[in-house]
């Protein structure tokens, strides 16, 4: 229970305050009631007492459960503000801070992550664990309190009713933690189910295009055949859970059965007044409803501590570090000192030993073939991930050491897949500095050559994106993309393959745009086609992690039998390759 306790801590985060509030005001509350169910006793020894009636001691004592039963409405009402008034503050708060996680994490770590896990954490998780915090723990504290407390009332009545409760919640309590465990064991399975689920549904949506136009946009889909099978056999894998749980009712209810015939055994005998004998049968059907509820509610708690170890667990992945002492560049060169990177999981490093220099205001391009680590390098440059091995410096400043807010201010990447957000072509373009104006938003459009296509729109700047920047073609996406990098104007420019996948005239505009962009930028392209790099102040040949060969496009061609000669000459030969 403690452990629980602590991740609803944990995910209440800046509401930890009320909700410990709210747990106090849940026990008080259940101790006003078990105090309620007490006063049965002097109420029913005066009713039944021999002689007249005793009516102002009847009453006192009828004020007395009339207050109380007051006062627990009230601590109930007090306690039932947490729920109104900060449960959508938590699940704000929670999806804001695991966004600010999001925003932390290495994206090579974030990257391996499904977006359906992802977003079912975010989502249905975050919401239960938010319910849980309102709802179900002052529920659970009710549901300890009230059948403890009556508990020790019984013994105040006779000690042997207690003790057989005692030894019948023994009796109860192993098939009670199996339950637990196979209810765990069971939200696990569901969690992860669903979770894929979610993923395969993305993937679905997302792949529409190259389903439809391989005929396999229907039920028989590759990424949700079976998915929603292994979710059937999942959240029905649990009837050993519902078996145990059904057992520990069965006992708790013939337990509190066996107690209210040991009561009247005992008034039989003359060892209980009647009075006692009542007030003992009251208190057990009072104990129960909770006794009863709480193990049908096991699961649902069990349901909740999962959803609350996925929130915690995103909350607790470890941040990309940035060691002390902070250090700020006093240029804009780029240098990779002896450089060694190798993915999570995999035993093949991406990026072998490689040292490379790259001047201020200079033009790299990388380029060799594919899976040869051009890309993983310039994430590396960008510290979406840190080398296992060596440095990498921006103006004498090792990345390790650059504050996330003072490096991204100096870098402006410009992916291969551009992501657009679901908001105007200005939101999209204003991401590279916010706050700009209007003008300087279209003076950057201008530059990118995308302003006629913007201006082609009913609604012009104005105009929604649409998801992941449906409404645009790739070309103009890219564009884009590199308007907002224009309006950032970062001295480090990182350009993965923009023109890669474009036709020619999509291929031109988006070499304009690049030619503004670039201007006294430090920058890195990596190359598909070749004709478009020649002018690049030096090219390095990336193979298997490794510089093989670096120089201007001249000093490669001299090169006999070099890498980059043979890779233009057989992009030469084949047209399409250009």
């Amino acid at each position: 229970m403690m452990r629980i306790y602590r991740m609803m801590i944990a995910v209440a985060g800046e509401y930890a305050g009320p909700f410990r509030r709210t747990l106090l005001l849940a026990a008080a509350a259940s101790v006003v009631q078990a105090l309620a169910w007490a006063i049965t006793l002097p109420l029913l020894n005066i009713a039944l007492a021999d002689g007249p009636l005793r009516r102002a001691a009847l009453a006192g004592w009828l004020g007395l459960l009339a207050a109380l039963i007051v006062l627990e409405g009230i601590l109930r009402w007090v306690e039932g503000e947490f729920v109104y008034r900060y449960w959508h503050r938590v699940t704000g708060a929670m999806r804001l801070r695991l966004a600010g996680r999001l925003r932390c994490m290495p994206l090579e770590q974030l990257a391996r992550r499904k977006s359906g896990d992802l977003a079912t954490v975010l989502g249905n998780n975050v919401t239960f664990a938010a319910t849980a915090i309102s709802s179900l723990a002052t529920l659970a504290v009710q549901l300890a309190v009230v059948p403890g407390l009556l508990l020790g009332v019984v013994f105040a009545l006779d000690w042997r009713p207690g003790v057989l409760l005692l030894l019948g919640a023994a009796w109860a309590a192993p098939c009670l933690l199996r339950a637990r465990r196979a209810a765990g064991a069971d939200f696990q399975r569901i969690d992860a189910a669903d979770a894929d689920a979610s993923a395969a549904i993305v993937e679905y949506v997302q792949g529409q295009a190259m389903l439809r136009a391989t005929g396999r946009a229907g039920v028989d889909a590759p990424c949700l055949r079976g998915v929603f099978d292994r979710q059937h056999r999942a959240q029905h894998a649990s009837g050993d859970t519902v078996r145990r749980i059904a057992q520990a009712q069965l006992r708790a209810q013939l337990t509190l059965v066996a107690a209210a015939g040991l009561g009247i055994w005992l008034f039989a005998g003359g060892e209980l007044p009647l009075a006692s004998l009542l007030c003992l049968v009251a208190l057990l059907a009072q104990m129960a409803e909770p006794l009863t509820l709480g193990m049908s509610m096991l699961r649902l708690f069990e349901l909740a501590d999962a959803a609350l170890g996925r929130v915690n667990a995103l909350l607790a992945e470890p941040d990309l570090l940035t060691d002390t002492p902070y250090q700020r560049p006093r240029h804009f060169g780029l240098r990779l000192e002896n450089v060694s990177f190798r993915y999570q999981g995999q035993s093949r490093a991406v990026v072998s030993g490689l040292s490379l220099a790259i001047p201020e205001r200079s033009l790299t391009a990388l380029v060799g073939p594919s899976g040869g680590g051009k890309t993983t390098l310039t994430r590396l440059m960008s510290r979406f991930a840190d080398p296992q091995q060596g440095r990498i410096l921006l103006g004498d400043a090792d990345l390790r050491h650059m504050q996330p807010e003072t490096l991204l201010r100096h870098v402006s990447v410009v992916f291969q897949d551009v992501w657009l957000m679901d908001d105007t072509l200005a939101a999209n373009i204003a991401l590279g500095r916010p706050g700009a104006s209007r003008e300087e938003i279209e003076d950057a459009a201008r530059r990118a050559h995308v302003h006629h296509v913007i201006a082609r729109f009913a609604l012009g700047y104005d105009t929604p994106a649409g998801e992941a920047g449906s409404a645009l073609s790739g070309g103009e996406r890219q564009r884009i993309a590199i308007a907002r990098a224009i309006l950032k104007d970062a001295p480090v420019v990182l350009l993965d393959e923009p023109t890669a996948s474009l036709d020619s005239e999509a291929e031109y505009y988006v070499q304009q745009a690049i030619e503004a962009l670039v201007v006294d930028k430090t920058v890195v392209i990596v190359a598909h086609r070749l004709s478009t790099i020649r002018a690049a102040d030096q090219i390095a040949f990336i193979d298997e992690g490794r510089c093989v060969e670096l120089g201007s496009h001249p000093t490669l061609m001299a090169r006999a039998g070099g890498r980059y000669r043979a890779l233009v000459e057989a992009q030469r030969a084949d047209p399409a390759a250009e």
